[in-house]
């Protein structure tokens, strides 16, 4: 999350530092003047910052007459440091299935010095609008739901088909497979929302608005008959319950892939992310947790 710097030369160092980690090295370093521009303060100290950052080991540069300056070497978690990230938050939905701890553990392995801490919460709309705002500095959420909750937030990796869940179900009681006219839909759940409107394209349910980690309950004391959910999270044997496919909605498969999403108002998350993050790597690890190789440490 951002840190407020109260000098123009630190407000600098942060910017460049931030500017530089959306780029590689080899490539030409944009002229002070235009950085001076963006970032409002003056070229002195556009220049200043530049050589703060050389002497302290970011960086090196070259100068090249004509032709500008180019980078020779970026060191990334100097520039992180430099960059005012302390520790990045990730929002993240509540952990109650193998799929979710094991992106979070994975995450966290990958991250190296930089400390990686996760608010767990309800809802992928709550989540977007908390990245938005800048509360937290990435989040996760299905494709789905990515695609639901409106500009302001940009994909920086799909990581693909079941990385975020198993397909989703509808359940419900097995003596009400044919009697189904009450299906829970909680709110701030737009994969739900979404699935549970294609699975009922002819309206002829009533949707009931409940807290989707109420859903189990609710189906037993008969408050509902049906919700879209992850039959990981349910022990259906046990409630009575059976699950419906629903792979005949081309959403349901949105629904399974994760991504990894940051403000689009800030270019250099994207480029951290993309360059601490190896995907492979990542997607190994949560195939470990899920088949129980490693205990999840996040």
């Amino acid at each position: 999350m951002p840190h407020r710097y109260i000098s123009k030369e630190g407000s600098a160092i942060i910017n460049i530092a931030r500017y530089l980690i959306t780029t590689e090295a080899k490539e030409r370093l944009r002229t002070i003047d235009s950085l001076s521009d963006e970032f409002e303060v003056s070229v002195g100290f556009i220049q200043k910052a530049l050589t703060t950052l050389e002497s302290e080991g970011a960086i090196t540069l070259r100068k090249q007459g004509r032709n500008g300056t180019f980078i020779d070497m970026l060191n990334y978690e100097a520039l992180v440091k430099k960059a005012g990230f302390s520790h990045l938050v990730c929002a993240m939905p509540l952990p109650y299935t193998k799929h979710y701890e094991g992106l979070a553990s994975g995450l966290k392995m990958q991250m190296g010095h930089l400390p990686l801490y996760f608010a767990h919460m309800r809802g992928a709309d709550a989540r977007s609008e908390c990245l938005k705002k800048g509360t937290y500095d990435v989040a996760i959420m299905s494709k789905l739901a990515a695609k639901a909750v409106g500009p302001g937030v940009k994909i920086a990796f799909d990581l693909g088909t079941q990385t975020y869940s198993l397909e989703h179900k509808l359940i419900c009681r097995k003596d009400e497979v044919n009697n189904i006219k009450k299906v829970g839909v909680d709110p701030s759940s737009p994969d739900q929302k979404i699935l549970t409107e294609k699975a009922f394209p002819n309206h002829d349910v009533e949707i009931v608005e409940i807290n989707y980690t109420d859903s189990l309950n609710l189906l037993k004391t008969g408050t509902i008959d049906a919700v879209v959910w992850l039959p990981e999270a349910v022990d259906a044997s046990c409630a009575s319950l059976t699950e419906l496919s629903l792979s005949h909605i081309p959403e349901c498969q949105q629904a399974s892939e994760a991504v990894i999403l940051v403000n689009s108002d800030s270019p250099y998350m994207c480029s951290l992310m993309r360059k601490l993050l190896n995907i492979h790597t990542l997607l190994e690890h949560q195939e470990a947790v899920i088949n129980g190789e490693i205990i999840p440490s996040y």
